[in-house]
């Protein structure tokens, strides 16, 4: 997995003052580079994750540190060899403990497994299991360091990201001592492979989602869903669920929507060939904008209980602070067949069945915007007008299904009676249509008009 590349420096909140700081100070002066901004550790780490991405040659890793309600990765390293050392990152103090740089919190340390070939006849569960999860080392150092950094998190090969945060309970204290006598001292480095074990991975899980929280923050091809890990994971992995029970993992924070939007946007383009949505949502203090990460969905039941666990009084519950700004999605995996001059146009375009849900998120909340990410790579936005018009009332009426399979302006568009470029003027002269970013049919950024002509040439 390619790391994300995406041009928005300009719009990313700045991470804060210098790390240095003075002689004898108790934290660090080790300034590592930072990731963008964001409201939570979790974020943060499957920033890092996907960095990490598919190099799975060697142990890489890092911290997640935390400033004035913000937070950041520290970016992947690796060490010497195949092992990750915390301080190839961080100092550490002479009592063990990893030192956060100046005016910074430590909240946690994430790292990843290297990947590993196994003959056909040794893979069993129990293996598949010991391959994505904690080694003996890294639990022994979760537990004995939860003083020092709460949530420590594994990048697995599988491309999973599971996420440990210790107790202090009973049955984390009574597995402490076992851990050290498999590795006394402090941990200079995790080390992956354990060292015979009376436990089979499946005994060391249970003992360790007992003792603390252990979660799938990004599903992969062992852990597919994400989610709290407790008893009867394996029968959990394999329940389909309509709705969200954690909190949804958001991209960094950014100073536009739009900025946001490109970011889910990036996203989108690793997986092309599945459908994706997901909400940007604004600070409701400040001018600034985050996005859920986009997941794989049928956009025509795509709602935001998906996305949003719900609260005691049933509804969605959004991150602290922020209310819904715009929904955003790709396109339809089928389309209807078209005419063959119209298809290229229609095909980067929202269908009107698109159309009909934008609008009904939209209605639901008001001020709600929609953001189109176009296969052929454009970025399209639209809104409403202050209070609606004829011609959106119009536009609707006409993209509704009202109970038959397909809705009349699906059936003039397929049976050739309106043009591609027709139904795009009408969606414009409705709504408040934008280019963000342009393709080969949409070749130019900015308001789109009701004289709008595709494959355009582009003037400078």
């Amino acid at each position: 997995q390619r790391a994300l590349k995406w041009t928005l420096n300009r719009f990313l909140l700045a991470p804060g003052a210098s790390m240095n700081t003075r002689a004898g100070s108790t934290e660090t002066q080790v300034s590592p580079a930072l990731s963008p901004a964001f409201i939570t550790p979790d974020d943060a780490a499957v920033y890092a994750h996907d960095l990490i991405g598919s190099r799975r040659d060697k142990e890489y890793g890092g911290f997640i540190l935390s400033k004035d309600n913000y937070h950041y990765a520290t970016l992947p390293v690796s060490s010497e060899g195949s092992l990750f050392r915390p301080s190839a990152v961080l100092e550490r103090s002479p009592e063990g403990d990893m030192l956060p740089p100046a005016g910074y919190v430590i909240e946690g340390l994430y790292h990843s497994h290297a990947a590993f070939q196994r003959a056909d006849a040794t893979r069993d569960p129990e293996n598949e299991l010991q391959d994505n999860f904690f080694s003996l080392m890294d639990l022994r150092t979760a537990i004995s360091f939860r003083h020092n950094y709460a949530r420590f998190y594994l990048s697995n090969a599988d491309k999973s990201l599971i996420c440990y945060i210790a107790s202090g309970s009973p049955t984390e204290q009574a597995l402490e001592p076992l851990l050290r006598l498999v590795h006394p001292g402090t941990p200079g480095h995790l080390e992956q492979q354990s060292t015979n074990s009376i436990f089979l991975p499946s005994h060391l899980l249970t003992l360790v989602y007992s003792g603390g929280t252990l979660t799938v923050l990004q599903p992969g091809v062992f852990w597919t869903r994400r989610g709290r890990i407790s008893a009867g994971w394996r029968e959990w992995q394999a329940a389909y669920v309509w709705q969200a029970s954690v909190p949804p993992i958001c991209g960094p924070v950014l100073l536009t929507a739009d900025a946001a939007a490109l970011f889910a946007d990036e996203l989108i383009r690793q997986r092309p060939y599945v459908q994706q949505a997901g909400f940007i949502l604004k600070h409701l203090q400040t001018d600034s904008f985050i996005c859920t990460r986009p997941q794989s969905t049928v956009y025509e039941s795509f709602d935001r209980p998906d996305v949003f666990p719900r609260n005691s009084a049933g509804l969605p519950q959004l991150p602290e602070g922020y209310r819904m700004f715009a929904v955003y999605h790709s396109a339809d995996v089928h389309r209807p067949a078209a005419p063959a001059a119209e298809s290229r146009v229609l095909n980067d375009f929202m269908s009107p069945d698109n159309v009909w849900i934008d609008f009904l998120m939209m209605q639901a909340t008001p001020e709600t915007h929609a953001y189109f990410s176009a296969p052929e790579g454009a970025l399209l936005s639209y809104e409403r007008t202050s209070s609606g018009s004829v011609l959106e009332a119009q536009l609707i009426a006409n993209a509704a299904r009202s109970g038959e399979l397909i809705s009349p302006l699906q059936r003039q568009l397929t049976g050739g009676e309106l043009t591609a470029v027709e139904f795009v003027r009408r969606v414009a002269a409705a709504f408040a249509l934008r280019v963000v970013k342009v393709d080969n049919v949409w070749t130019q950024t900015g308001r789109v008009t009701e004289s709008w002509e595709p494959f355009a040439s582009v003037h400078t």
